[in-house]
Parts: structure tokens; C-alpha cells; sequence
């Protein structure tokens, strides 16, 4: 999705304080890279029967609930 810079400011506009701080300090993290147009390249390792074993795992955890609180992704993305 393109996005001018009139539409970004809009959006930024509707943010709290606390979530501005956040996405401030992921802009900073994106225009420190060297590239701007990163890629992450295709994973074409062979799927393991760990990778299997996870999934169900994650799967599992899914449908039972167990979900990961916001503030903990909040915080990894802070870290």
C-alpha cells in the first residue's frame, strides 16, 4: 500500500503520546538502516519436524488462549 506523506501525518495525528514514543522509535530504527529497500529473503530451509512440532505447539496455545500480552510485544519492540 502506498502511503504519502499527508496520509502518514493524518495517522499520526490520531496517536496517543505513549504510542507516538513507540512509533518514533521504530522510524528511528528504519531510517538507520543502509538500505531502503530491505527484503528478507525467502527461507528455503526444509521444514524440520521442530518447525512441525512448534507450530502444532503455537496452534495449540492459539486455540486454547494463551495468547502474548501487547505490553510484552510492546517491550520487545522497545528493547
Amino acid at each position: 500500500m502506498a502511503i504519502n506523506k499527508e496520509r502518514f501525518n493524518e495517522l499520526l495525528d490520531r496517536l496517543s503520546d505513549k504510542d507516538l514514543e513507540l512509533v518514533s522509535e521504530l522510524m528511528e530504527r528504519l531510517s538507520q538502516k543502509k538500505s531502503p529497500h530491505r527484503e528478507v529473503p525467502l527461507d528455503d530451509e526444509p521444514t524440520t519436524q521442530d518447525d512441525l512440532d512448534a507450530i502444532n505447539k503455537a496452534k495449540e496455545a492459539y486455540l486454547k488462549g494463551e495468547l502474548i500480552n501487547f505490553k510484552d510485544v510492546e517491550h520487545e519492540l522497545r528493547s
